[in-house]
């Protein structure tokens, strides 16, 4: 090869040069997110997005997000399913479908539009169900030898206030942490909320404190919040620690994803008596659901996730 075919050749990588650099760059400007090495685009996010519409822009914002989220974690059941090797065949998906159709119809020969209709006006469709339904499957199967009654009998004697009906009445002054970003303000908000402690401790009334310096809107009426059961809508750490205290009784600081809590029961209902045998199915079904929690937490500690926004 001779000195003026090698300098053709080198001008010509030069060329090329910008238009791969550039193609590359839009390749990465496409990926929204990686797990464990697999993409996900942006034609993917719209693809989930399809059926979202007159939103507005901060609810879009936020439902991108849970959507990514979402896709995530997919992504991570995708791969434990495989590693486990765990099949799920088409008949046990449409089997699954046509007893929720029948539900949501109450026909069994209604066809699958009504089922779709439902999904359209939650913001899905019938792919992601079925890859749902996938999942729940195939965690069910992994998990059943573990769901042992003397597993189940142990959740229930351990968490009864869950099954009986048990309610308590809550009041609480909350501390808003939702925007500090470093340490220290994490840890003057506990300071101050053990200061507040003190001021109830030394007899101020909760429901003054609790107008005067809680974060929450419950604030105006004295931080009340009603009665509240032990499966709800709360943080783990706040139900855990209303449905220990006493009537009366106040708590120390309580951190949630939401800020510092003091918590204080003011009523108690106590539950119904209830047989283990008369639980044993909503028992399953929420062990069933506590593992499968613990397992994406773990998913997730282990995954090399990376966002790109």
């Amino acid at each position: 090869m001779n000195k003026r075919t090698i300098s053709l050749l080198c001008l010509l990588l030069i060329a090329l040069q910008p238009c791969t650099f550039s193609a590359e760059k839009e390749q990465l400007k496409n990926i929204v997110a990686t797990v464990n090495g697999k993409p996900i685009t942006q034609e993917m996010l719209l693809k989930r997005l399809k059926n979202v519409a007159n939103t507005d822009t901060e609810t879009l914002k936020t439902m991108k997000q849970e959507i990514i989220d979402q896709m995530i974690t997919d992504i991570l059941l995708e791969e434990f399913i495989d590693k486990q090797g765990l099949i799920v065949t088409p008949e046990e998906i449409e089997k699954e479908i046509r007893q929720i159709k029948n539900t949501i119809s109450g026909n069994e020969n209604n066809d699958i539009q009504s089922l779709e209709r439902v999904l359209t006006f939650i913001g899905s469709d019938i792919d992601e169900f079925k890859r749902n339904i996938k999942y729940s499957i195939a965690l069910e199967k992994y998990f059943d030898k573990k769901l042992d009654d003397a597993t189940l009998k142990k959740y229930f004697e351990e968490n009864l206030c869950v099954f009986n009906g048990e309610t308590v009445k809550v009041s609480h002054i909350l501390i808003d942490t939702r925007n500090m970003k470093t340490e220290k303000a994490f840890a003057q908000a506990l300071e101050r909320m053990k200061d507040i402690k003190k001021e109830i401790e030394h007899g101020a009334a909760f429901e003054e404190i609790a107008r005067k310096y809680s974060d929450c809107p419950s604030a105006q009426n004295g931080g009340d919040l009603g009665f509240i059961q032990k499966k709800g809508n709360f943080a783990k750490a706040f139900l855990d620690t209303a449905f220990s205290l006493k009537v009366g009784q106040l708590s120390g600081p309580v951190q949630t994803e939401y800020g510092y809590h003091l918590i204080k029961v003011t009523e108690k209902n106590e539950g119904a008596q209830i047989r283990f045998d008369d639980a044993k199915k909503k028992v399953r079904l929420e062990v069933l659901d506590a593992e499968i929690l613990k397992l994406l937490e773990h998913l997730r500690r282990e995954a090399k996730i990376a966002l790109n926004q």
